[in-house]
């Protein structure tokens, strides 16, 4: 039987500067030190919580008796060491950040869904030439404002789960993400939580897709472990 998907999820719009230090200090060293070395305030929060989130689905998912190192790597999602067949992806967008583990290719992505103006034109950067089609059919925002994010969120979600040599030769306008999934290899799965869209593409067939928040400050227990 193929096992579900957990895609675990926090809100940082309350967390508190006590709760984040807390959260820092049962981070892993290499984390920890990292953390400490980004100056913005929204950059850490997120690094924090995301790297957070991802411990907390390692201890979940995982009969681990000790951590594994999380291993950083420029430009890409971190790695688990001594764990081949674990793929990972992190993404967050205004209060939200969310992390999802499985054993084949997978990327995420959440976006907050802003209101845009001229949305035709400001697609251009992502959406291929039927896209862009498709798009101009919609004559209400709001039909074209979800349209936007499920196209966006979609791509950037397949892109990220290709390979690093796949990604430097493909850009966010090359995925026609009807075939990319249409093909087989990849599945496509898409939610709103609030004003927030998310995309999930992942390789390994179909699988059931379970949200789960987390509530951080239960999470300091679990990590600190």
């Amino acid at each position: 039987m193929q096992s579900d998907i957990h895609v675990f999820f926090a809100n940082t719009e309350m967390l508190s500067d006590e709760l984040q230090q807390r959260l820092l200090d049962v981070l892993p060293a290499a984390q920890k030190a990292k953390a400490l070395e980004l100056k913005s305030k929204k950059k850490k929060k997120d690094f924090i919580v995301g790297r957070t989130l991802l411990i907390h689905a390692l201890l979940k998912n995982y009969p681990l008796s000790t951590l594994s190192s999380i291993l950083e790597q420029p430009d890409k999602a971190p790695s688990i060491s001594g764990f081949n067949d674990i793929y990972l992806s992190i993404s967050h967008s205004n209060d939200i950040v969310c992390c999802v583990l499985h054993k084949y290719s997978i990327g995420i992505d959440i976006e907050y869904k802003k209101s845009r103006q001229n949305i035709v034109e400001k697609s251009g950067f992502f959406m291929s030439r039927e896209e862009l089609e498709e798009l101009k059919k919609l004559v209400q925002e709001g039909s074209q404002k979800e349209y936007f994010y499920q196209v966006w969120c979609a791509k950037e979600a397949a892109f990220k789960a290709l390979d690093f040599s796949e990604q430097k030769k493909t850009t966010l306008m090359s995925i026609h993400f009807p075939d990319f999934f249409i093909k087989g290899k990849w599945s496509l799965f898409q939610q709103e939580i609030d004003n927030y869209h998310l995309s999930l593409a992942y390789g390994g067939g179909e699988r059931q897709v379970r949200l789960i928040s987390v509530d951080l400050i239960h999470s300091v227990a679990i990590v600190g472990c």
